[in-house]
């Protein structure tokens, strides 16, 4: 799940303008994550043709990978950072790592410290939660970190070939080549699984290990290497990628899912990256309209923390199933969780985002004391 990237101009200090159909596909991917997790007793209640959408909730998190490949990308193939290799990739994890590591411990802490505050144990906490190696066993609290683990290995690998390897130079389809690599080591995952695993077993064995997961970071890095092409397409060549892809994600979805058991598993992850493709293509130059841009805006700048957030907090709906009717429960869970999130996106996200562009101006002016003349 990425955190909102929010690109800076040399020196950390002027922030590119907003892209409104960007923040739209973030807003949708973390609501779709929050109605798939919503307490069953509320969303089991709604008629089931209903139901069945809560139950495809979680293809958000497919499509925030495209998205923070997509994000990510713009930010390495922008023009090279002044002061070689070291400069490149100081600037690239203080912006990735003091927008998501923060909070991320916080909540982590928050885990940690539930057999003193709630009485129920950290189920599986360990060292590992702090290394981002949790996606790599079997999870059972803060369940859903397995794909911060792919974010965060990302984040390590991709600027260490971009820039250490020369990568921004490398022909666009190169970065699809990881797509196959992941294709074939889910192949290889599912030909070496033992039998008798439920469809859910199979699924999380497929699709939580980093490399077997780099399908939709990927294709966004690929969509970032080739912006500069397919921004010029016409707005009817852009809708008509957006229809494609949504026929490509219904049909992996209808195809696959039926058969998690099979292969379906195997090829879902790349069907849903192709199709989200297509949607960020359609949506990337969207204007909202003003009355819209703004409640979009902040979803989508708060899904960070309601993705870290949901799980704490659906175990408090959970114990209190009764508390509500299904309908209010069903607002109340995405609504107290954005709550939180605005909590801590003010006193913990914020103030390491200006920590961050004060690092990052001082980079900048660091940088220019020594090309200076004289200096």
């Amino acid at each position: 799940m990425p955190a909102p990237v929010q690109p800076h101009a040399e020196g950390g200090a002027a922030r590119a303008p907003r892209k409104d159909g960007l923040d739209a596909l973030r807003a949708a991917a973390i609501l779709a994550v929050l109605a798939f997790h919503a307490p069953a007793s509320a969303y089991q209640a709604l008629p089931s043709w209903l139901s069945a959408g809560f139950h495809l909730g979680w293809v958000g998190v497919d499509l925030f990978f495209v998205l923070s490949g997509y994000l990510i990308g713009r930010q390495v193939f922008a023009p090279a950072e002044p002061g070689g290799l070291g400069a490149e990739l100081r600037t690239f994890w203080v912006k990735r790592w003091l927008r998501t590591l923060p909070l991320y411990f916080l909540v982590l802490t928050a885990y940690a410290l539930k057999p003193w505050v709630s009485g129920t144990p950290f189920v599986g906490g360990g060292w590992h939660y702090a290394l981002f190696l949790q996606n790599f066993t079997d999870l059972r609290d803060f369940e859903q970190s397995w794909s911060l683990c792919v974010e965060e290995h990302f984040y390590l690998l991709l600027p260490l070939l971009a820039f250490g390897l020369g990568g921004r130079r490398w022909p666009a389809f190169t970065w699809l080549l990881p797509v196959g690599l992941s294709l074939l080591l889910r192949l290889h995952a599912r030909a070496t699984l033992q039998e008798g695993l439920g469809a859910s077993e199979v699924w999380v064995r497929l699709q939580w290990p980093t490399f077997q997961h780099l399908d939709g970071l990927c294709a966004g890095v690929f969509l970032a290497r080739t912006a500069g092409t397919w921004r010029r397409w016409p707005a009817r060549l852009r809708t008509l990628c957006g229809v494609l892809g949504t026929a490509m994600g219904v049909a992996a979805l209808g195809v696959c899912m039926p058969r998690l058991q099979a292969q379906g598993g195997v090829w879902l992850v790349t069907g849903l990256a192709l199709g989200f493709s297509g949607w960020l293509v359609a949506m990337e130059g969207v204007r909202l309209p003003a009355a819209v841009r703004w409640p979009v805006y902040q979803v989508s700048a708060l899904s960070y923390g309601a993705y870290l957030w949901f799980g704490p907090i659906l175990r408090a709906f959970e114990r209190r199933a009764d508390a509500l009717p299904p309908a209010l429960t069903l607002v109340a869970f995405p609504a107290t969780t954005l709550a939180v999130s605005w909590v801590t996106y003010r006193a913990v996200e914020q103030p390491c985002l200006r920590l961050r562009d004060r690092l990052l101006a001082r980079f900048t002016e660091a940088r220019r004391g020594l090309t200076a003349p004289g200096g």
